[in-house]
């Protein structure tokens, strides 16, 4: 499953799950309501308020989101009994937006932080213990998105924009998130499989498996 913004949830079957995109269907309520605290006296009772108010719709926007997120990750570790997701590190992603194109970058931080995709990840990693699964978490320098899956060919680097690309070296045209996850699935089972090979015989695998386990074995040209 590739994780991104256009799609919250893509897999490698081409399934796709939306972004709820909350803080966009609330922005002009938020909006309202910041303007109303700015007209408000300082250390006032009517301020006091209006930050509550703000605070409430926020409240909304927490649990709207965890109660989506806990639909989805149960369905996914119900229906499937290997899970392959990329490791992302959250916080590098929401650095700050700093000099040239900084309104771009906040405006993609925003949209990072309202998918939530810390909280994904960390519900997948409990449920796949409830239920008996197991989450294969692929490095995050995997070149999943660049990698053709139909011949393993390294293409360019892009533009996060960019949502289709055509191999140099097969032809085929690629959805990107499609390929990625198809890309993380084959990596990630081949990690599942190192691992089960390891393990003692009746020996189930762990409920998370994680590729810095593997540094010796290089990834699957």
């Amino acid at each position: 499953m590739d994780v991104g913004l256009a799609s919250l949830v893509t897999l490698d079957d081409g399934t796709r799950f939306d972004h709820p995109r909350l803080l966009r269907r609330y922005a002009e309520k938020l909006a309202r309501l910041q303007r109303e605290l700015h007209k408000k006296v300082r250390g006032s009772r009517n301020r006091g308020k209006a930050k509550q108010k703000i605070a409430r719709v926020h409240g909304l926007l927490a649990d709207k989101r965890k109660d989506m997120l806990d639909k989805l990750t149960t369905r996914l570790v119900r229906e499937n009994q290997v899970l392959v997701v990329e490791d992302l590190s959250v916080m590098t992603l929401l650095r700050a937006a700093r000099g040239r194109g900084r309104r771009r970058k906040a405006r993609l931080n925003q949209a990072i932080a309202d998918a939530s995709w810390g909280e994904l990840l960390r519900q997948l990693r409990y449920k796949c213990g409830w239920y008996g699964r197991t989450l294969v978490i692929v490095d995050r320098f995997f070149p999943s998105t660049r990698r053709c899956s139909a011949c393993h060919a390294m293409g360019p680097r892009m533009d996060v924009s960019v949502r289709e690309w055509t191999c140099p070296a097969c032809g085929a045209l690629l959805d990107r998130d499609v390929n990625a996850a198809a890309n993380l699935r084959d990596e990630g089972m081949r990690l599942y499989w190192l691992m089960a090979a390891s393990l003692p015989p009746g020996r189930k695998a762990p409920a998370v498996i994680k590729a810095s386990e593997f540094e010796e074995c290089p990834p699957a040209a």
